[in-house]
């Protein structure tokens, strides 16, 4: 008797879509109704995601954006000695010059550096891609961030020294906020996304024996930067390494390397909001001697675990590597090479069920050669004009 995958045991089910890349989620989905409605329920329901980490990076010496993968059980397994970073490229994506990758929500924004093209958002769950053209040309000069207001409206800021406009998806159009924000060389690590609004970890002027921090916040319901809230440590010096990360985008955590004292904490809010936020401390790491950049980083609660990607900063050891630190120490490093780039560092993925179109879904491929053949095209023109000028030229005054 031939069983029929609508037929498997839900245990067995769930247990295949929690292996599958999200990249490849929505050929399952389409496999059969039951999958579709399961994998939905994953989501959801905010399904137990913790066997893996999910994230998109930049890959090394190449402008494209490819997806990651880390087995949290092989982490602590020590049988393992070699714990894989998985890393496929996105073939969708294969002719986009990328420059930044932001997150929220479950929705990718894509910024390429070059002038006049278009930014991408892209649900890699769902697999929709929607393509927004910026009022400015360059926009790869500003930096941006993803969000909501509490109407579930997804919008896009972009922000400068200068300037500072927001994207409704809404009414798929750009409005110029009055606002200049002095925050541009000020902001020194990747925003992050909780419950649809942004925080920015914010360097001010030096007060008193310390360094001034807090997080900026960004409200996408008033549009507006609304105040800066109070970090659970003192920052003493200008190189102390600061970096955000979220839990389900439920909770902020931030992770604070202090290198004069050899110590690294990490602390999770137990509330926050635009205008408030209280602290819980997840875990301190003390004795930690090595001279280490830190770019990104997530944790496991229930694992009481915390994976920190970064780059050494000794002479002797250059390479990228990840340390595995838990509530009683340290665990083990992990060294991945060269395999990605630290300043466009690992973006944490949760996916979700946000649709993004609007209209006919445009190709991202089809878009970017339709702009490469009408620059060929021009520059064409332009070369067959100079080879006429210069023949007519030459034929006066010969």
């Amino acid at each position: 008797m031939t069983m029929m995958m609508s037929d498997l045991p839900n245990d067995l089910v769930e247990e295949i879509l929690s292996r599958v890349p999200i990249t490849s989620l929505g050929a399952v989905r389409s496999t059969c109704k039951r999958w579709n409605g399961l994998s939905k329920d994953r989501i959801v329901c905010k399904g137990d995601a913790n066997q893996q980490f999910t994230g998109f990076t930049r890959y090394v010496n190449e402008s494209t954006v490819c997806s990651m993968r880390l087995d949290l059980n092989e982490i602590q397994n020590e049988d393992v000695e070699l714990v894989e970073l998985s890393i496929n490229k996105i073939n969708k994506f294969i002719e986009l010059e990328l420059f930044q990758v932001y997150y929220s929500d479950g929705l990718l924004l894509l910024v390429t550096d070059e002038v006049d093209s278009k930014i991408v958002v892209w649900n890699p769950y769902l697999g929709q891609t929607r393509l927004i053209q910026c009022r400015d040309t360059e926009h790869f000069k500003y930096r941006y961030a993803l969000g909501y207001d509490n109407n579930r409206n997804h919008k896009i800021l972009m922000y400068n020294r200068k300037n500072c406009e927001i994207y409704d998806f809404k009414s798929d159009s750009w409005k110029v906020l009055d606002i200049i924000p002095d925050l541009h060389t000020n902001i020194y690590v990747r925003d992050m996304s909780i419950k649809g609004n942004t925080y920015f970890f914010y360097r001010g002027e030096k007060i008193g024996e310390g360094l001034a921090g807090c997080l900026l916040s960004f409200d996408f319901t008033r549009e507006r930067f609304v105040s800066c809230l109070p970090l659970p440590f003192q920052i003493a010096k200008f190189d102390d390494n600061v970096a955000l990360s979220s839990v389900r985008e439920e909770h902020l955590v931030v992770l604070f390397n202090n290198w004069e004292e050899s110590e690294m904490e990490i602390w999770v809010t137990t509330k926050i909001e635009p205008n408030a936020v209280s602290w819980s401390n997840f875990l301190t790491f003390t004795h930690f001697r090595i001279k280490f950049l830190v770019t990104s980083f997530f944790i496991d609660q229930e694992k009481k675990l915390a994976v920190v990607f970064g780059r050494s900063l000794s002479k002797q050891m250059r390479c990228n590597i990840a340390y595995v630190i838990g509530d009683n120490g340290y665990l083990r490093i992990l060294d991945f090479g060269v395999t990605f780039i630290p300043s466009n560092l690992p973006v944490s993925y949760a996916p979700s069920l946000v649709k993004i179109t609007q209209g006919q879904e445009l190709s991202v491929i089809e878009e970017k050669k339709r702009s490469r053949l009408l620059a060929s095209l021009v520059y064409s023109t332009l070369f067959v004009s100079f080879i006429i000028f210069f023949s007519f030229i030459s034929s006066v005054f010969i």
